[in-house]
């Protein structure tokens, strides 16, 4: 089975869509975004297409990439505060309900400082210590896991990154004990190891961003294949999985794209909509 992530991400929109509509006030999402770099504006912009679409309102804040780690981290705190200046005007009320920062940031900055400098209450991708939500990536995965009954066994995640490996494995090691599953998780420093645990996995989660990673040599029949991987070769986005070996024998995939990027930014979205209602709109 390929999943159509378009298709399942229309579906919850609709749904949120109409919830959102019936809110007081449009809501708003700030998106910070430190120097130039073609991925993040095109993450940026499906972000900002679907926020048309849902009738939110969404403010990219650029910066400087020479910008240093205490000066972004006060740019954080005034966003929060909603007291920077944004076509030169300065709202008294604050009125941004979700704070994006897009990553990767420059090597120079302390990304922990800059992700725990945003106010849970408005942390809608769950990068800060305590969020009050789950990551995006999170969501989608239980979404995928509970729309096609899929049983936790044993279970790979490959890339330790902050928006996909990271936060999937301490879900699911909290989910471990009670589902009797199985959870191992490698970086692509491990990729040796690679071919010999994805062999063993029922489920292989990856976001590591490289063409082709994963091969239909590397699974086994009947596999289930999530992939979260962005990467291009020859102008063409592809996933971590080689497509056209692996979807042959896996009991279910994700292509790249269309897959699960839709999918997450809807999720996004649900995030904020779940945070705004809990602070009441403000």
């Amino acid at each position: 089975m390929i999943v159509n992530g378009r298709k399942l991400a229309n579906g919850i929109l609709a749904k949120l869509k109409k919830q959102i509509a019936k809110l007081p006030r449009r809501l708003t999402v700030g998106a910070v975004l430190v120097g130039k770099n073609a991925a993040s504006e095109s993450f940026l912009k499906q972000k900002a297409k679907i926020a048309e679409i849902l009738g939110v309102d969404f403010k990219i804040f650029r910066y400087n990439l020479e910008i240093k780690t205490e000066e972004l981290k006060k740019e954080i705190l005034k966003l929060d505060r909603n007291s920077i200046k944004n076509n030169s005007t300065i709202n008294r009320r604050s009125s941004v309900n979700g704070i994006i920062v897009q990553l990767p940031l420059p090597k120079h900055i302390k990304t922990n400082i800059i992700l725990n400098a945003i106010n849970p209450e408005k942390d809608i991708d769950a990068l800060s210590n305590s969020p009050l939500v789950l990551a995006p990536t999170v969501e989608v995965v239980k979404f995928i896991f509970n729309k096609y009954r899929i049983n936790y066994k044993n279970i790979l995640i490959v890339g330790r990154g902050r928006l996909v490996g990271q936060p999937i494995f301490k879900w699911l090691t909290v989910q471990e004990q009670r589902l009797k599953s199985k959870i191992k998780i490698i970086d692509i420093n491990q990729k040796n190891q690679l071919p010999k645990l994805a062999l063993k996995a029922d489920i292989i989660i990856s976001g590591v961003g490289k063409v082709g990673l994963i091969n239909g040599n590397m699974i086994k029949k009947g596999a289930v294949l999530i992939d979260f991987g962005f990467s291009l070769k020859n102008r063409k986005v592809c996933g971590d999985f080689d497509f056209e070996s692996c979807f042959k024998k896996a009991k279910l995939t994700t292509p790249v794209p269309g897959g699960m990027g839709p999918i997450m930014v809807a999720m996004l979205f649900k995030n904020l909509l779940t945070l705004s209602q809990l602070n009441r709109y403000n």
